[in-house]
């Protein structure tokens, strides 16, 4: 009779990242298709209210992203699980992506509230056409980093289902 390999007990750190992982992706996916829908309206109508709800997402994104990052680097210091580390990589790389978006989000939530002159001040010296022609490269970069978090949401998904199967 061969030997049973005894797994390790889910611990509540894993729990809470895998957790907040499947929700990240939720999430993201939720602000992904919101940008699909809003920006469109929003450029077309110059529409205030869509404005400031659109940069109210992407500040909930980021907020969620730079939590998920740190129960990253929790999980592998309480478990010592390196997908802990590669994850929390992933995760710092998006922070630092939407910290370079941060900006044109700002700029957007200002200009949503009426506060033309903050926005303007935001931009710097460059007028608004300028701005906006520089964005490519940091767009890209944030469907990238949104891309990623996808992809973790789903390994977060499949391993915490595994790990429940296997308890």
């Amino acid at each position: 009779m061969g030997k049973k390999i005894k797994k390790e007990p889910l611990t509540g750190a894993e729990k809470a990242y895998r957790g907040l992982g499947i929700g990240l992706f939720a999430y993201t996916v939720g602000c992904a298709g919101a940008g699909a829908v809003i920006f469109p309206k929003m450029t077309e109508t110059e529409n205030r209210t869509l404005a400031t709800v659109m940069s109210a997402i992407f500040f909930a994104y980021f907020v969620f992203v730079v939590v998920q990052m740190i129960l990253a680097f929790n999980y592998y210091r309480k478990t010592e699980h390196f997908a802990g580390v590669g994850h929390g990589v992933v995760l710092a790389a998006t922070t630092v992506i939407n910290i370079v978006n941060l900006q044109f989000f700002l700029v957007m939530f200002f200009e949503g509230l009426g506060k033309t002159e903050t926005a303007k001040k935001i931009i710097g010296g460059s007028s608004e056409t300028e701005y906006l022609q520089t964005l490519s490269g940091t767009w890209t970069a944030l469907l990238f980093g949104m891309i990623a978090v996808m992809i973790l949401g789903i390994l977060c998904t499949v391993k915490l289902v595994k790990r429940i199967g296997d308890n």
